[in-house]
């Protein structure tokens, strides 16, 4: 049988040319990702409404303008310049004051909350355009790997050494491959948007060369929930809506002691022909006659009612969510440690070869194997991204930097 030296020489060197994905600048990921949550528009947002709430708990607390008013009568002569001012005493506004505390310090809870939701999007769309750069890199190496079997296939067939069929199925493999090229290039474009759109306008997007997950020790579960439960963002939020909560219901109850209004002026008025100038002092005085906060000291009671629930639910949710995320990412960190295709797919390659080369198999059996091996290293991909999100998913539950 014609030698398939060639052939098997270009194989083997094409198999050998594909490397594991660079672990070069480490640090790289986690700059980027600090600055999403740092100046990325997102971030921006979420804190701007954080001010928001600060400004308008400020503007509750405020004291009431003054109003000025004049008036004249014409049957005789008598004019008032009368300045009003509302006194808003009895408590109010300390009661305003730790109401309004306590809803800024709820609203910067749960900006860190979605702050640290924001840096687990920003860490798994860095995760995805890794994984699709390495998807890629794995593609376009099958793709050049089929194209150099059909070179020197047409080779051996201007020779007379090749059978047309060999390369014709060649040709038909390549194509698959190009296809499976193009939707790889595409999950790139894809993964690239996501992130660009996470970063600072104008901001470039740096070459992230990083392996798309390192294998990290897990806690035990019981720890992670008792970490979750003291750094989640969420539960300070709620508590911090109760105390808000609470505080409403005493402005609420405020509102029963008479509000005074004070007045003061000038009044100037005819008098046995003569026009006098005198001094004008008034008070007068709400009546909580028909709302005394009743109604809406009982919304605020009934609001942190619910808010205690809530945060019951939540506790609860946290610990489902640990322990669901602990088990998943152990079965996919063993997973990983245990499916890298690396090695065997080289192996896979060269058998295949010497086989094809020996005549055992035919072109068909030579192109299920690089396929074969090709799709491995791709799913070896997959599989590192699994894990990768998984890391971030725990993270995300317990609320806290786990691997720095």
């Amino acid at each position: 049988m014609p030698s398939r030296a060639p052939l098997c020489a270009g194989l083997a060197a094409c198999a050998l040319s594909l490397t594991p994905w660079s672990a070069a600048h480490a640090q790289r990921a986690q700059e980027v990702v600090d600055l999403i949550v740092r100046e990325g528009p997102r971030a921006v947002a979420i804190r701007a409404e954080t001010e928001v709430v600060s400004h308008e708990q400020a503007a509750r607390r405020a004291w009431p303008n003054p109003s000025v008013a004049y008036s004249r009568e014409g049957a005789g002569f008598t004019e008032f310049f009368q300045v009003e001012q509302s006194l808003p005493l009895f408590g109010i506004r300390d009661a305003l004051s730790r109401a309004g505390v306590a809803a800024v310090r709820a609203a910067e809870a749960e900006r860190d909350a979605r702050l640290w939701a924001l840096r687990a999007d920003a860490n798994s769309a860095i995760a995805r355009l890794l994984a699709a750069r390495a998807k890629v890199g794995v593609i376009d190496a099958a793709v050049a790997r089929v194209a150099r079997l059909i070179e020197m296939l047409r080779i051996r067939e201007r020779e007379g050494e090749g059978s047309r069929f060999d390369r014709a199925r060649a040709e038909y493999e390549l194509g698959e491959a190009r296809r499976d090229a193009a939707d790889a290039h595409v999950a790139v474009v894809e993964a690239r948007a996501e992130l660009v759109g996470l970063l600072p306008h104008g901001a470039p997007l740096p070459e992230l060369t990083e392996p798309v997950v390192v294998a990290r020790a897990v806690s035990d579960e019981a720890t992670l929930v008792a970490q979750a439960a003291s750094a989640r963002a969420e539960l300070r939020a709620l508590r911090f809506a109760a105390d808000q909560a609470r505080g409403e219901v005493s402005v609420a109850h405020s509102v029963r002691g008479p509000q005074p209004h004070l007045i003061g002026g000038i009044k100037r008025a005819d008098d046995d022909g003569e026009r006098r100038r005198g001094g004008l002092f008034g008070v007068s005085v709400s009546i909580p006659l028909f709302d005394s906060g009743g109604r809406e000291g009982a919304r605020w009671d009934a609001e942190a009612r619910r808010i205690e629930s809530e945060h019951l639910a939540i506790e609860q949710r946290i610990r489902a969510e640990v322990a669901g995320a602990v088990a998943v990412l152990k079965a996919r960190q063993d997973l990983v440690s245990t499916t890298s295709v690396a090695t065997s797919a080289d192996d896979l390659i060269e058998m295949a070869d010497v086989a094809y080369r020996e005549g055992d198999i035919n072109i068909v059996a030579l192109l299920d194997a690089l396929r074969t091996a090709a799709r491995s290293r791709a799913r070896d991909v997959d599989v590192q991204l699994e894990a990768r999100l998984a890391q971030v998913a725990l993270e995300r539950a317990v609320g806290g930097v786990l691997w720095p």
